[in-house]
């Protein structure tokens, strides 16, 4: 197998050849969002997600401890850990999801080299920041895929969800801690422990990966046994057919409905990954076209409240008359936009992009400034009160010499009154 990186209208797919000589190529997107409680907390998004590229198609989804106020930093280097590594262990890959055996005990080797490896990233952070290893504490869930196996990886909480047979299914239930809002995190010794769930499954009929963190779950799953809703079928579907781009997902997860609900606080994050039909054929069938029912014109999903993962049917379009009499061409759409008008809607776009990810970078850089003035008052109070206790034993000091001193005068006057 061997693997090549294209990018197509800012969409990233990368192309597998596969030993038959067709080609398989992917697309994918991921996106992380704050939740309302931490906008409006002041608190950094602890979520973070990635769609690897290369060399070969990959999704993880990191969710940082809502209690552990760094576990941002440790959710972001897990994700750039697993990135790195990918490269690294991609020999290792090779044998474990391209081959025609299946390899399940060389699979757990590798998920217990990458918890290790996770764990080693909380350590660096630990040190780096002068705080314990638990304030970096995060979930991981993984799934790479390879020619003939998918291989999936999970600890906490957050579902995996794999489109096998034309069917969305969750690959684990997610791992609930004792008492409610409680999971399981990256902890010392857990790969040996196996503190983790672990799968290989069938590519070959595979046509989707997505990952979640357990924030959008309570709109996306049905909660009971967490099936997936048909929200996955149509993201899915749209990325195969290359009709679904970053924004799309961004659009999604910041929609109202998530402000209304309750339970929409928390942080959001949707990873998705498709491999695209074979020959690369952009001609829509019927059943494709049926599908785009209930998308404006700018391919977002048309939503009302309580309709959620469904489609409304978008106003019929006008049949034209093919009759021999009437030969007349259709009048031209009245909705159309002009190309300048057009153009200065994508800049406005742009610029707004850009504001976003430079006020997001602007942000990290306070948080990370706001970390420091911590570590500096803390210092500053310490120091103090190391001051303050020597100033009270100098206190206690000076009332001993005192009263050393006091009892050594009276002596003195008894024995001067006795010589006269």
């Amino acid at each position: 197998m061997r693997t090549n990186t294209e990018h197509n209208k800012g969409e990233t797919t990368i192309m597998i050849a596969h030993d038959n000589g067709k080609s398989t190529r992917w697309n994918g997107f991921a996106a992380s969002v704050p939740g309302g409680g931490h906008i409006r907390h002041g608190i950094p998004c602890q979520d973070a997600s990635a769609v690897m590229t290369s060399p070969r198609p990959a999704v993880i989804v990191c969710d940082g401890r809502g209690s552990a106020k760094l576990s941002h930093l440790g959710a972001q280097g897990a994700v750039d850990s697993f990135r790195f590594q990918m490269s690294i262990l991609e020999p290792f890959l090779v044998s474990i999801l391209d081959g025609e055996e299946e390899k399940t005990e060389q699979w757990v080797k590798f998920c217990r080299i990458m918890y290790r490896t996770l764990m080693q990233v909380k350590y660096d952070l630990a040190e780096k920041h002068n705080e314990e290893e638990k304030e970096f504490d995060c979930t991981v869930a993984f799934a790479i895929a390879g020619e003939r196996r998918i291989g999936c990886f999970q600890v906490g909480d957050g579902s995996i969800v794999l489109r096998q047979n034309g069917v969305c299914k969750t690959v684990f239930l997610p791992e609930k801690g004792e008492f409610a809002n409680q999971t399981h995190f990256l902890r010392p010794g857990g790969e040996e422990q196996m503190k983790f769930q672990y799968a290989l499954l069938d590519a070959e009929v595979n046509s989707g990966i997505a990952i979640t963190s357990d924030g959008p779950e309570h709109l996306m799953f049905r909660l009971s046994d967490m099936t997936p809703g048909k929200i996955f079928d149509m993201f899915l579907e749209d990325l195969r057919k290359e009709e679904l781009c970053r924004q799309d997902l961004m659009d999604y997860l910041t929609r109202r409905e998530w402000a209304d609900d309750p339970r929409g606080s928390d942080d959001r994050s949707l990873a998705l990954l498709a491999p695209l039909p074979i020959g690369g054929s952009s001609e829509k069938t019927e059943e494709s076209a049926s599908r785009e029912e209930g998308y404006s014109a700018s391919g977002h999903t048309v939503s009302e409240p309580g309709t959620e993962g469904k489609r409304i049917p978008a106003a019929p379009l006008p049949v034209p008359n093919d009759t021999a009499e009437n030969t007349e061409p259709a009048p031209p759409a009245e909705n159309r936009l002009s190309p300048g008008m057009t153009i200065c809607f994508l800049i406005l776009i742009t610029v707004s992009l850009l504001t976003f990810g430079y006020a997001l970078r602007e942000r990290n850089a306070v948080d990370e400034l706001a970390c420091e003035l911590d570590s500096i008052r803390m210092e500053r109070d310490r120091m103090e009160q190391l001051l303050h206790r020597k100033d009270t034993e100098g206190k206690e000091l000076r009332k001993e010499i005192r009263a050393l001193t006091n009892a050594r005068k009276i002596p003195c006057a008894e024995e001067r009154r006795s010589n006269q």
